[in-house]
């Protein structure tokens, strides 16, 4: 894979890194995905990079590492869990990384006015978008699955009004 920057895979045999995970970090991950290979965007290959590539030369994070398409002109990238070499989600491009953010706004901006805890509040999502908990990631989701969500968050905050 490619690695970005200047790093190399020997450097420190102790430090964290996606070629040498921490195995407690990942075992905390629920339902992980397998690592992305090839661009379902425009199928380039895909590396390993840090998140500075994306922004403006700063790393952000504790762990500032990237799955990217390595094509230049796709512009798709996701961030891996801390310590990890597991994505958070698949890659996206500027269109869905968007709708990603607008319906996961939407989504706290429910739960910020219920006192209930996270899992509840995301069955709850899943029950009214018709999908199985387990798949209900904002992570995971296609635009059209973005703005299907900001219509079941809207229907949510509905009925819970009644």
């Amino acid at each position: 894979m490619d690695m970005g920057d200047t790093y190399t895979k020997n450097a420190n045999p102790e430090e964290k890194t996606p070629w040498n995970p921490s195995k407690k970090a990942t075992k905390r991950v629920k339902d992980p995905i397998d690592a992305p290979t090839k661009c379902p965007h425009c199928q380039g290959q895909v590396g390993i990079k840090k998140n500075s590539v994306v922004y403006n030369g700063k790393c952000y994070g504790e762990w500032p590492w990237i799955y990217m398409c390595l094509d230049r002109s796709c512009d798709s990238y996701v961030g891996m869990h801390p310590f990890t070499n597991i994505p958070l989600g698949t890659l996206a491009n500027h269109e869905i990384r968007e709708a990603r953010k607008k319906a996961k706004a939407k989504f706290h901006s429910l739960s910020a006015g219920l006192d209930l805890r996270r899992d509840v509040m995301y069955q709850m999502l899943a029950d009214e978008m018709g999908i199985k908990k387990k798949d209900c990631h904002f992570g995971h989701f296609d635009v059209q699955q973005c703005e299907f969500a900001e219509a079941a968050c809207f229907n949510l905050k509905f009925n819970l009004k009644r």
